[in-house]
């Protein structure tokens, strides 16, 4: 159940990741960057709105994002 609005940035998901996003909208210029090998990412019923971007999740972290609202220039690095 994330919403998330407005030039977001998350990057760098490095190896041996789990990214799990439920219920996610994504409209408009979105980038998931430096994706290393051995993840799995999981993507159901996105939205996400204007210029997004996913990095700098270090290896063996398991991200799951439920229920969030986000809302105008946020940058996470996780």
């Amino acid at each position: 159940d994330a919403t998330v609005v407005d030039n977001i940035t998350v990057a760098g998901v490095a190896e041996d990741v789990d990214v799990v996003v439920s219920d996610v909208v994504v409209v408009d210029d979105v980038a998931v960057v430096d994706i290393g090998e051995d993840v799995e990412v999981v993507v159901s019923d996105p939205t996400v709105v204007d210029n997004i971007t996913v990095l700098d999740v270090d290896e063996d972290v398991d991200v799951v994002v439920s229920g969030v609202v986000v809302v105008d220039d946020v940058e996470e690095d996780v």
